[in-house]
């Protein structure tokens, strides 16, 4: 509560004195920052004392501070707002209306000081800390942890190892399970369930079960249910089960759309997921989209004791972990940054407080992995810190005992977190629970929002928020959903019971509103979020939108007037973040202008056209998002936006490009610049920005093409590169030295020598090559290449043979993709020790390879492979070639 605010303050107020050129009066302004600065140490354990006592002399000391706190930051920003048309920063134009806001705070009007100084400022801070009387409780605190460190808190100095799954002890279940799928049936879809209480891993399982079966069936899907409006299941249910963008499907009906799932599955051997079941009524609405015959098996976890009625051909119930797996579970968990955990063990002295902790948690998976992570960010071989730990939890104990284990441990484990890393974890709260939250949107939303310090410890802000999020995942507070083949993070989620919390939180402490499609009137109060799951409701309008600085829309549960939404944006005139995401909206309105104060602003999936000329204002612009919309070109005077980091037009893998007139010189902190149109002042103009990341440019012609060259070997940062060249123009690039940072590369067209200049790119991890018409065999050529682990040719080459001859060849490569390779007639061979790591090989639409090339059964790592669209003598001839231990052949048509 008020260590969040008083965060949120000092960053404001660093940013504050950074920016002001006038040595004294930053002094001054240090002033005000160290009054808040003396009084942080202590604002976590009187929040803790507040909450387990409920004694009202802590909650006086701290709801004070909280709301002197966010009255300054709420002047600060009203000050920012004012001087709109300057970029240039001032205090002196603050005071006025600092002074002004503290007089009506303290006594309830504003006085006539048209002239105050920043003592005067000080010295009203001063006065309202003095009145909640917070020098007698810094000294009361001081008394209490004299020659105690009990609440000295840790914050995570090191990037953890990441694992989409940690689940220990469940081998027999999953075995079980997947034997029960993959079980031959009479020709009925056959309905599996999987029970259990919450957090007792029935997820973790399913997930586990889905992700090493579905390579068995013609086409799966994994769905979350629990609260979720019917529509956006059964979308989920289409969209995996035809891996179908979402904004590919328009239907509105929940009967055409059940009938057109159900006309797909019929007679197809389908396997479907059905994850957290919390009614016989969802059952029956999923029921709908299913087929009366056909080999489907469908997997369902629920808590419901309810769902035994149903005529399921298996039930698995899942009970706590037997003593021996908690113990595991609890080392991997506190010891998960040790590479070798088999050699990592906690000394005898600490094995008394194990045992206490293991009785407490009464060998419950989650109650430990989250307990567990908690240790991990401190010295688990001090018994301190497990007595730490028994000691919060006795605490709460008594203070709460109607609370259930898992909500006494997740509120020990979110009051021993830093208020950074409390920030980011109610931020991911207030996403669905069913949501897969993009991990890279994830962190431009935080350092939009402010949450992240400015190059703090030599780190980019966006590097910050990435270490914060990758201990919420240390802690397993936020769960990892899907991982890259290189082990970088795509997706993550908070599980449901761990929602259920935050949103306990974010209610206490007025930190967000969510407001749902079943809610007639919005909450009146919050400081910070406001996240609208569902249909926009009709009361948005008269909203107090003083305190809101990120709006998050999630279209669920049908579809709404957009004119509600956009009729209220000019009131929410402090907002940082604007999340629109698949939102039904066509136009912008020009207020969205008066938004000056805006870093981040989401309009992917909409139907928009063109963005308003008035987004030329939003000078503190950080990210913009219009991917998946119709726009075309960027308004004149765009380039004026200097403060952005992420600009993205269109996906990388799109043909489709965006046209800015205007100089891109001067984004000096651009990181991210995608699906851009490769005018030539653009090509002269990447040069000049020295923290691009990752570039995607499209229709590219030869003339601009040696300026791209000359560009690229200015970007030393560069790691991403995506080249789309003009419909049958060949172009050349020609680097003077290669980009030594690169590691993926996309190219569509013709470069002339494109092998040897991607021969050179050292680093280079995921190359993608598409309609680049190569002569020259690609395999043979980039076999040498020594970090590449993902390789996909797609149309891109017009040669009949292909050989992977060097017995070193492709040392770390995972998978390989050939995709409509039209000439292709023999892949002769795989050299014995070549591609030793391969995992996954797709051969598709090549109508002429005739066989799978030798040495295929030596690849002993190799789990898939796929044949789709392929002539049935090439498929006859694979289901006869003999594939590795553990490997799989799927054929699709």
């Amino acid at each position: 509560m008020a260590d969040i605010a008083v965060e949120y303050l000092l960053r404001k107020l660093e940013d504050w004195i950074f920016k002001e050129t006038n040595k004294l009066r930053a002094a001054q302004v240090s002033k005000i920052k160290a009054e808040f600065e003396e009084i942080r140490p202590f604002l976590k354990y009187a929040d803790w004392k507040m909450v387990i006592t409920e004694d009202k002399k802590f909650e006086k000391w701290v709801l004070g501070v909280k709301d002197i706190a966010c009255e300054v930051e709420n002047v600060i920003d009203d000050d920012c707002y004012n001087r709109k048309e300057t970029s240039e920063f001032s205090v002196s134009s603050l005071v006025a209306l600092m002074g002004e806001s503290f007089n009506y705070f303290l006594y309830g009007k504003a006085e006539v000081n048209p002239h105050p100084s920043i003592a005067f400022l000080q010295k009203r801070v001063t006065e309202k800390l003095k009145e909640v009387e917070v020098r007698k409780h810094i000294s009361w605190f001081n008394s209490l942890n004299e020659g105690d460190d009990k609440h000295n808190w840790h914050l995570l100095s090191f990037t953890p190892k990441i694992h989409l799954n940690q689940m220990v002890g469940r081998d027999r279940e999953v075995k079980m399970l997947k034997d029960w799928l993959l079980q031959d049936y009479v020709s009925t879809p056959c309905l599996i369930a999987l029970t259990g209480s919450s957090g007792i891993g029935k997820t973790a399982v399913a997930e586990t079960v889905y992700e090493s079966v579905k390579m068995y069936f013609g086409c799966a899907s994994r769905v979350l249910v629990s609260g979720r409006p019917n529509m956006d299941i059964l979308k989920d249910m289409y969209m995996g089960f035809l891996q179908t963008p979402c904004s590919m499907i328009d239907e509105k009906d929940e009967k055409a759309m059940a009938n057109r799932i159900c006309r797909y599955l019929t007679g197809k051997n389908f396997l479907l997921v059905v994850d957290d079941l919390d009614s016989l009524d969802a059952w029956e609405d999923v029921k709908l989209a299913l087929p009366m015959t056909g080999r489907g098996r469908i997997l369902v976890t629920t808590r419901n004791s309810e769902f035994f009625t149903l005529p399921c051909k298996h039930v698995l119930h899942l009970d706590s972990l037997v003593p021996k797996d908690a113990l595991a579970l609890l080392h991997r968990s506190v010891c998960q940054q040790v590479y070798n955990l088999s050699e990592v063990l906690w000394p005898p002295s600490v094995e008394p407080v194990v045992e206490k902790i293991l009785q407490i948690s009464d060998s419950h998976p989650l109650v430990i992995a989250v307990l567990g992570g908690m240790l991990s960010t401190a010295n688990f071989k001090e018994p301190r810190e497990w007595d730490k730990v028994l000691s919060m939890l006795k605490e709460t104990g008594e203070c709460w005992p109607h609370f259930n284990m898992i909500e006494k441990v997740l509120l020990v484990s979110y009051f021993s977190l830093p208020p950074r890393l409390k920030c980011c974890f109610l931020y991911c709260g207030v996403f669905p629970s069913h949501y897969e939250i993009p991990f890279k949107r994830m962190i431009r939303i935080l350092v939009a929002e402010g949450f992240i310090a400015s190059q703090m410890l030599g780190m980019t802000e966006e590097e910050m928020a990435e270490k914060l999020l990758n201990e919420l995942i240390q802690r397993n507070l936020i769960g990892v959903i899907k991982l890259g083949i290189d082990g970088e993070i795509i997706s993550c989620r908070t599980i449901r019971l761990i929602q259920d919390f935050i949103i306990k939180m974010v209610r206490r402490d007025y930190f967000g509103v969510m407001s749902r499609s079943n809610q007639h009137i919005m909450p009146s109060n919050a400081t910070r979020i406001l996240a609208v799951h569902g249909v926009i409701p009709n009361t948005m309008s008269s909203f107090n939108t003083l305190n809101i600085r990120s709006l998050l829309l999630f279209g669920e549960g049908g579809f709404w007037d957009p004119s509600i939404l956009l009729n209220s944006l000019s009131n929410i005139k402090f907002l940082r973040v604007l999340e629109l995401q698949n939102s039904p909206i066509d136009a912008l309105p020009d207020s969205v202008g008066d938004l000056v104060l805006l870093r981040y602003l989401s309009l992917r999936g909409t139907r928009i056209c063109n963005l308003p000329s008035s987004i030329i204002t939003l000078h503190e612009l950080q990210t913009l998002d219009i991917r998946d919309t119709h726009v075309r070109a960027l308004p004149g005077g765009f380039d004026g936006l200097k403060m952005l980091r992420h600009l993205l037009l269109s996906d990388s893998c799109s043909n489709r490009v965006v046209k800015l007139d205007g100089d891109i010189m001067f984004y000096k902190d651009l990181q991210t610049l995608a699906g851009i149109k490769l005018t030539q002042q653009v090509a002269l103009g990447l040069k000049f920005l020295p923290q691009l990341l990752k570039l995607s440019v499209g229709e590219v012609e030869g003339r601009n093409s040696s300026h791209l060259s000359k560009s690229i070997d200015q970007m030393k940062n560069l790691s991403s590169l995506t080249i789309k060249c003009a419909w049958r123009k060949e172009i050349q690039i020609q680097t003077s030295s290669p980009p030594e940072n690169l590691e993926k590369l996309r190219v569509g067209g013709w470069i002339k020598d494109l092998l040897g200049w991607v021969c050179t790119l050292k680093s280079l991890k995921y190359l993608y090559l598409q309609d680049c018409m190569l002569t020259n065999d690609p395999i043979s050529g980039l076999q040498h290449l020594p970090s590449l682990i993902v390789v996909s040719l797609c149309k891109s080459y017009k040669g009949n043979h292909m050989i992977c001859d060097d017995p070193a060849g492709f040392p770390k490569l995972k998978k390989l993709s050939l995709l409509n390779l039209q000439e292709l007639e023999e892949w002769t061979k795989i050299e014995d020790g070549s591609m030793r790591n391969l995992e996954t090989i797709i051969i598709a639409k090549s109508p002429k390879l005739k066989l799978l090339p030798y040495g295929l059964e030596n690849l002993t790592n190799l789990r898939t492979l796929q044949i789709e669209d392929m002539p049935a003598e090439f498929v006859r001839e694979a289901r006869d070639t003999p594939l590795p231990a553990g490997a799989h052949l799927s054929v699709v048509r």
